[in-house]
């Protein structure tokens, strides 16, 4: 499949590496609903600012190796031990932020959605980008224009309205019978405790996502 002439565009940036590119390339190609919110972007006037990438592995420190040979440092971890499985965050000046997560070995089988992820697709697709919401515009709108271009939603919106961070999963492609990539909807808004705008992760919500995922 041939990507439309806009997602080229927002694409273009990352062509300087080719290992974020080529994956983003396939990550588009495979989802409908990232292209579906790039048409949106496109008819509305709004920037399609990608937040985040998402690598399932399994080994994080493995696979954070080749994203910090261009670049990327370690920011933080997302841990929920209770639920299976954790995450590490890296960051880089110039291409979006990493989330690499894996589940933890000792996870019980019905916690190892990431571990069964990668024994399906591997580790080296994104399962799943986030794009940044407009500033000024609140998920719920951008919710409401995907779905009336035939995109489904199966969980709710994580955050209430007006908090740091409001999140939400479209409903995953399914290849082979099983749940492959999402996209997510990433809603920031201002820290209260700094006033600028919240650029972290928040473990509850992701979890929640997490679990949405498979849906």
């Amino acid at each position: 499949m041939s990507l439309n002439h806009y997602i080229e565009n927002v694409l273009e940036k990352y062509k300087s590496e080719e290992s974020i590119y080529d994956r983003l390339v396939i990550y588009f190609e495979k989802n409908l609903a990232a292209r579906k919110y790039a048409e949106v972007c496109e008819q509305k006037g709004w920037d399609c600012v990608i937040d985040h990438l998402t690598v399932r592995t399994y080994d994080i420190d493995k696979a954070a190796e080749h994203f910090i040979g261009l670049g990327y440092k370690y920011s933080e971890t997302i841990d929920y031990k209770n639920e299976g499985w954790y995450a590490k965050v890296y960051r880089h000046t110039k291409y979006p932020v990493m989330f690499i997560d894996q589940t933890y070995n000792d996870a019980p089988e019905s916690l190892q959605i990431i571990k069964k992820w990668v024994d399906k697709f591997g580790d080296k697709d994104y399962h799943h980008i986030a794009v940044l919401v407009q500033r000024g515009i609140e998920i719920e709108e951008v919710i409401n224009l995907l779905k009336q271009t035939g995109v489904n939603f199966p969980g709710k919106v994580t955050g209430p309205q007006g908090t740091r961070l409001r999140q939400i999963f479209t409903q995953a492609e399914v290849i082979d019978g099983q749940p492959y990539s999402v996209l997510e909807l990433a809603q920031r808004n201002p820290d209260p405790k700094t006033g600028k705008i919240y650029t972290g992760f928040i473990s509850e919500q992701a979890d929640s996502l997490m679990k949405d995922s498979v849906l």
